[in-house]
């Protein structure tokens, strides 16, 4: 790995532990006021993280409208507090991959079982070699709240996949 490429990967990485931790970043909260403050123990959060060039509204790289549960946040940031429950995420394409061949999505649709006290955060990172294919990744993280990796998904590819994400996420939801 060429010397620039580590420099980009270590500030990736440091950026998202940032957002992840709260390290100075208050998350919007997307859910009605609640009579008391709730804790982290009982929200979800969720950080949309790109691997483009530049920071576009709190994100790196992914720029257009961003919608959870069909609401539209691309100005609010990437970094948002939950309730558990199952969240459709909808995330734009990264303006670096219409670039190259291939055919390109134009956007990525998440169905998330989110669980109480859990982090997720959907990273968009460019596939070898960067930026001159076009190519791309993108996948759904979950970690508990010692920042433990817990699990991985796949974007949504039929009505079927939310479906299930509704079931799953039934019995924790409130």
């Amino acid at each position: 790995m060429r010397k620039h490429e580590m420099v980009f990967m270590m500030t990736l990485a440091l950026s998202a532990a940032a957002c992840l931790s709260g390290a100075g970043v208050r998350p919007y909260r997307l859910y009605p006021p609640a009579p008391q403050a709730l804790g982290p123990e009982q929200v979800s959060t969720l950080a949309l993280i790109g691997g483009g060039t530049g920071v576009t509204r709190g994100q790196i790289g992914l720029t257009g409208t961003q919608f959870v549960d069909d609401k539209d946040v691309s100005s609010l940031g990437g970094y948002f507090e939950l309730l558990p429950g199952c969240h459709i995420i909808t995330t734009p394409t990264p303006p670096w991959s219409r670039y190259g061949g291939g055919a390109i999505a134009a956007r990525w649709t998440f169905a998330l079982p989110m669980r109480p006290g859990h982090q997720y955060r959907i990273e968009v990172r460019p596939g070898a070699p960067m930026w001159s294919t076009g190519r791309f990744t993108i996948q759904g993280y979950e970690s508990d709240l010692r920042g433990k990796q817990t699990r991985e998904f796949e974007p949504a590819t039929s009505p079927k996949d939310i479906e299930a994400c509704n079931k799953e996420a039934g019995a924790y939801a409130k």
